[in-house]
């Protein structure tokens, strides 16, 4: 098992979509997991009046399409580099950094509207799921394992090759154009043969493809540590922290859709930096009704080739067919199952597990168990893998809140993680994992008392919208304690308003907007706070209220 990661006991398991077929078996579970069944957790639900139909123009930087230079680039180096990805984890995803994934505005909206950042996961009807290290790897290549993003530069001649690097950064700094333009970087070492070329290209794909940042189409300083580490054949773990920041964004942007959501603004710009295609490409590997015919890819390549150029079918049915997937076989929740990560197959109804990396997969699959916090570049995100555990093809029992301890999270996301029974990993592998009785319970009581909620948010909207509908709104705010959605219908006139909503036209830009409170060298004139002071902010939600009352007694015969 992994270390106390895994807990094997004898529950009464039933179907995840319909809570029937009830067994007694032996079942594994992901810790940790509600022990006291009286003490259940508080439920984060997702409003159901959100909507996409905003004016919101959304900026996704950092979904950067490949340049034909790039390629060449690419095939230029790979030749005599290849080994050298293969050695540090990149060699899937540079490959990946050469296709082109079609963006499909409304799926990416529709998922975002289910977001839950308090827990970091997608809520559904029928469950949670999330976008987890598991995808990053297998998606788009990124390495679990080897030294944080983070990490300084060790030795000499690490430090001459950042010297080399700065002194063409000044270069270009000094031009005409004051700026390291990412194409004038590319044309400039693909053609000088300089000694750094090879650091300079993974430069140009950390700052294109991997963490874009800060400012359009720009050569980042703050990547030069971490290509120099890759290009001197120590390992970086991307994946933590390239799913860090697609947490980030996620989070900003449903925290925008629903704090505007009857907002009277004209308009709003969000600018997303994170790679967003692994949110969209987690989609179309899961939800069967979202397939477009994918390529056929060959061996060694991640998941992110199947859905190059591929342009998504039009889903007129999409918010349903997302809400109903997990009751029957519309959602997959293990897409992976004979990915070429695991090697897992089946051999006269045997399974077995071939794989000459097998050791380091074991390694990473563990650290995809673990709850841990995500170490990004300049942010912390939670990873809580024991909510949505059937993803790893393990049983999902009530999930327990996870006490994160004052230690560099690095610390713990990089402890030894080894599955020490092989057979139970390719078990996992292969298996159909189903949720505890009383989790299904659980669930389906706190989706009834959502859905009451819902209906009688619905009839007090109505009502108010029925008295005046140019003067009065419902408002959609987050609690400052936590990133629940609140639900607020109001009769009050739009300037009353106060800090509920913002009267003017702003731009949001996620890079400057951490909601851990990291700041980043750039500030936007807007930016969204989501640290409130939460005494203060239920003082003005008391005093919203009263009015409320006031208004409502007022308006009676």
């Amino acid at each position: 098992m992994v270390d106390n990661m895994i807990e094997a006991r004898e529950e009464v398991m039933v179907s995840s979509s319909s809570g029937e077929n009830k067994t007694l078996r032996t079942a594994y579970f992901l810790q940790p997991c509600i022990q006291d069944s009286h003490f259940l957790p508080p439920h984060f639900s997702i409003s159901s009046e959100t909507t996409t139909e905003l004016p919101l123009e959304i900026r996704y930087n950092g979904w950067r399409p490949p340049t034909e230079e790039w390629k060449k680039w690419v095939q230029k180096l790979q030749p005599k580099f290849e080994y050298l990805w293969l050695q540090t984890g990149i060699y899937q995803a540079i490959k990946a950094s050469t296709y082109e994934i079609k963006r499909d505005d409304e799926l990416i909206l529709e998922l975002v509207n289910r977001w839950c950042s308090k827990t970091n996961t997608f809520v559904f009807p029928w469950g949670e799921s999330t976008i987890t290290l598991e995808d990053t790897k297998v998606c788009f290549g990124y390495s679990l394992l080897g030294c944080s993003v983070t990490n300084p530069l060790m030795n000499s001649e690490q430090v001459k090759a950042e010297e080399e690097l700065m002194e063409a950064r000044r270069m270009f700094n000094s031009s005409k154009a004051k700026k390291v333009n990412q194409r004038a970087w590319m044309m400039y070492f693909m053609e000088s043969e300089s000694i750094v070329e090879h650091e300079a290209f993974l430069v140009y794909w950390l700052s294109r493809f991997v963490f874009p940042a800060d400012a359009y189409e720009i050569i980042l300083k703050s990547v030069v540590p971490i290509a120099i580490h890759l290009a001197h054949g120590n390992r970086i773990a991307l994946a933590p922290a390239v799913l860090a920041s697609i947490y980030r964004d996620l989070s900003l942007l449903n925290s925008v859709i629903t704090k505007n959501v009857t907002a009277t603004m004209k308009s709003l710009q969000v600018t997303i930096w994170s790679p967003f295609q692994l949110v969209q490409i987690w989609a179309l590997e899961r939800f069967l009704t979202l397939k477009p015919r994918p390529i056929t890819i060959g061996h060694g390549l991640p998941k992110v080739v199947r859905w190059g150029g591929v342009k998504v079918l039009k889903n007129k049915n999409l918010k349903k067919d997302l809400n109903i997937a997990g009751f029957g076989n519309g959602f997959l929740w293990q897409p992976y199952e004979n990915s070429t990560s695991v090697e897992v197959y089946n051999d006269k109804d045997m399974w077995k597990c071939y794989n000459p990396y097998l050791e380091q997969e074991l390694h990473s699959f563990g650290r995809c168990l673990r709850a841990c916090e995500l170490v990004g570049m300049g942010s912390r995100e939670k990873y809580l893998p024991h909510r949505v555990a059937m993803q790893f093809g393990v049983d999902q029992d009530i999930p327990a809140k996870v006490a994160f301890c004052k230690k560099d999270p690095w610390v713990i996301y990089s402890q030894p993680a080894a599955l020490v029974d092989i057979d139970l990993f390719v078990q996992l592998c292969s298996r159909k994992p189903g949720v505890t009785s009383r989790y299904y319970d659980w669930w389906k009581q706190l989706k009834s008392s959502e859905e009451r909620d819902n209906k009688r948010v619905k009839v007090e909207k109505h009502q108010m919208e029925g008295s005046d509908k140019e003067d009065h709104l419902v408002v959609y705010e987050l609690s400052s304690s936590d990133d629940e959605v609140v639900e607020i219908g109001k009769t009050l006139s739009s300037h009353e308003f106060g800090d509920f909503t913002s009267p003017k036209v702003g731009e949001i830009n996620s890079q400057s907007c951490d909601r851990n409170g990291e700041k980043e060298e750039s500030v936007d004139p807007f930016t969204l706070d989501m640290e409130h002071d939460l005494e203060k902010r239920i003082q003005k939600l008391e005093r919203v209220m009263s009015k409320i009352k006031e208004a409502r007694l007022g308006n009676k015969p």
